[in-house]
């Protein structure tokens, strides 16, 4: 073989040597992309099927959310605590408008509202102990009476787990951020209210504002 057709062949031998790691690289990277997508696809899929599961069902009403718990227990400490929740509502404003009297009638209105707020928030969280309480026991009574074809259906593994979830939801619903709730409430209305009383025009263009 001549010595340039030699030259030419070992080229061309190492041209092809060095194009097959690159051709091997570009075919882990298809590869890689191609599952990355798969897996992109997959998880979308089943996002949208967890997402179609979900079924919030029916609003109960009032009367069925605090139907729960012993009325002796539960009717004293509500009233008691949405009572007191209007009083801490009521604070702010009451604030507002004794601004410009000596700081004693401050450190008075913070006593009150330490003061209101605890015995508030303590008897709120016991109403909610006792509905949730019983919000358990009755779901539980509930399952027993049901019928076997019942669990047929269901999937009744995750019941525990679920009866705890929802319970807990219902306690910090009818506990003490229901009570904030009206405390805040009662604060809007009365800041408003003495916004009025003190400059009606200004609190007008304030709301155009807002």
């Amino acid at each position: 073989m001549a010595p340039a057709a030699a030259d030419a062949f070992l080229d061309e031998e190492a041209a092809d040597a060095a194009a097959a790691p690159r051709q091997r690289y570009s075919t882990k990277d298809t590869r890689a992309t191609s599952d990355d997508s798969t897996s992109s696809d997959s998880s979308s899929d089943d996002d949208g099927k967890s997402k179609a599961k979900v079924d919030p069902g029916e609003l109960a009403s009032l009367s069925e959310t605090f139907g729960f718990g012993e009325r002796r227990l539960k009717v004293p400490c509500l009233a008691a605590g949405w009572f007191l929740a209007c009083i801490s509502g009521c604070i702010y404003p009451a604030m507002a408008f004794v601004w410009e009297m000596q700081a004693f009638v401050f450190l008075g209105l913070g006593g009150l509202s330490f003061v209101s707020m605890t015995i508030q928030n303590t008897l709120l969280e016991i109403a909610a102990a006792e509905m949730t309480m019983s919000l358990k026991t009755r779901w539980f009574d509930a399952l027993l009476r049901m019928d076997m074809a019942y669990y047929d259906l269901k999937d009744v593994a995750g019941t525990a787990s679920l009866i705890s979830a929802q319970a807990a939801k219902y306690n910090k619903g009818v506990g003490r951020k229901l009570g904030e709730g009206i405390q805040f409430f009662v604060t809007l209305i009365g800041g408003f209210a003495y916004a009025l009383y003190a400059s009606w025009k200004t609190t007008l263009i304030t709301l155009t504002v807002v």
